[in-house]
């Protein structure tokens, strides 16, 4: 949608414009321009010399909107796959948040469909890789790379460091004050409620894991996230029963989980390297 609001006409006066003025104005003719690429199928041109006919866009139809004390046009596309969304809010504030969280999501459903790849989600991912890498170093030491830049007491401490990095994001996503749980069999995320009692029957107060693939019906042990527990080596296989019941699945962007963990890591690095962080105490 285009939005137009009804202004006062603007007096003629002799001042210069200012850059910011021009910036502000170019500002505002880009947003409007850009709002009728979607819908019409407009392409932009570089100069008015020579213009292929396919640069101009077409609409099956116009019509007026309004909303509150704001005006609109709404351009209705020949193609019905284009659909139009409209973000309202309270403050300025509370709309750009949301603005940018559909634009989030519509950049992650674009790098899933260029690149069809996802892993499961709802913090799984994350638990079953921290307990797998755990399982190889502690475990299986033996079938790493020798390097004698660092020794293996060492290599141990980074590993926990990583790994409890790792679950601190599964962590996360529990905004109720529940408590979150790891199986011992997949490496797994499952969250219980902040009133269970400490001795119970999890599988009375379970159901499915955070994505949704496995089940509390299964012979599972679980237990505390943040606990100190024994390495072990989470199963990948499931069942072809398991797979088929599990109709509703929390996935994960492939591309984009990969993207954030090597920002992450790169981000370490670079603090590694300087020689003092400068900390924000607000």
């Amino acid at each position: 949608m285009s939005r137009l609001e009804a202004k006062k006409p603007s007096l003629c006066k002799s001042e210069p414009l200012t850059s910011e003025r021009v910036r502000d104005t170019l500002s505002v003719l880009k947003g409007i321009v850009t709002s009728c690429y979607g819908p019409s199928g407009t392409q932009p041109i570089g100069s008015l010399g020579s213009i292929s006919p396919s640069s101009y866009g077409s609409v099956k139809d116009l019509c007026t909107a309004k909303f509150g004390f704001k005006h609109f046009f709404h351009l209705i596309p020949n193609e019905t796959t284009v659909c139009s969304l409209l973000l309202c809010n309270r403050n300025d504030t509370s709309w750009d948040e949301l603005k940018l969280t559909c634009e989030t999501a519509l950049h992650v459903l674009q790098l899933t469909i260029k690149e069809p790849l996802v892993l499961l989600g709802g913090g799984c991912t994350e638990t079953h890789l921290a307990a797998y890498i755990r399982h190889k170093i502690f475990n299986e030491p033996e079938s790493l790379p020798k390097d004698d830049g660092y020794t293996q007491a060492e290599l141990q401490l980074i590993t926990e460091a990583f790994c409890s990095a790792l679950e601190s994001i599964a962590g996360s996503l529990e905004h109720d004050g529940g408590e979150i749980l790891t199986d011992m069999k997949y490496g797994h995320v499952w969250s219980v409620q902040a009133d269970s009692p400490s001795v119970v029957n999890w599988p009375d107060f379970l159901s499915r894991c955070g994505c949704g693939l496995c089940n509390s019906q299964e012979e599972l042990n679980w237990s505390f996230l943040r606990s100190t527990r024994h390495p072990f080596a989470p199963q990948t296989c499931l069942p072809h029963g398991a797979v088929g019941s599990a109709n509703n699945l929390t996935l994960d962007c492939f591309t984009a989980k990969l993207s954030g963990l090597q920002v992450a890591v790169e981000t370490a690095n670079l603090i590694l390297d300087l020689s003092y962080v400068i900390e924000d105490k607000n």
